[in-house]
């Protein structure tokens, strides 16, 4: 029996540029090696229930699982029109960008934290794949933390690879 396919979840975020992507820099680094500890890449982008009103993604006639995406104190939209077309715009065209480069580009609505056991569960009993790990990279916030939380307590209960990356912009004028 072969090898099983070793998969590597990227959990893309706020960062969906390729160019200075430091994990996709990283990935093109690791594919010029001979050894590679996994063998596909899952690129998957999760629009946040908790800032994205995502039930427009349920079918007709069933409730969202996720509350409104409103504020806490004042109930109002956390995520206005624009903001939502302008990240819709930006999701669909790094999709565009890692299909035009052989891969592709999974979109989940919801948590982190139910997205990424619903691929752990969809993998689970394959023998024809496993998931190796999951990379992601930090963001500041304190829901951006929960959710790293909750992504790394998943990875290490299934006993597998989490990189939490750091990703540092430098600008010109600063």
């Amino acid at each position: 029996m072969s090898q099983p396919n070793r998969i590597l979840i990227y959990l893309l975020r706020r960062d969906l540029r390729l160019a200075d992507n430091p994990v996709f820099n990283e990935l093109a680094r690791l594919n010029s090696q001979s050894k590679k500890p996994f063998t596909h890449l899952l690129p998957v982008y999760v629009f946040p229930a908790q800032q994205v009103e995502v039930s427009g993604f349920v079918a007709d006639g069933e409730k969202s699982p996720y509350p409104e995406a409103r504020s806490k104190v004042g109930g109002f939209w956390r995520c206005g029109r624009l903001r939502a077309q302008f990240l819709a715009e930006s999701v669909w065209d790094t999709k565009q960008d890692l299909e035009n480069i052989g891969s592709g580009l999974t979109i989940r609505a919801g948590t982190v934290k139910d997205a990424v056991k619903s691929i752990l569960d969809g993998y689970r009993d394959r023998d024809d794949s496993e998931v190796h790990g999951l990379w992601m990279t930090k963001e500041d916030g304190w829901e951006e933390d929960y959710e790293e939380k909750d992504a790394k307590a998943l990875m290490e209960r299934e006993g597998k690879e989490f990189k939490l990356w750091t990703d540092e912009k430098y600008y010109i004028d600063e």
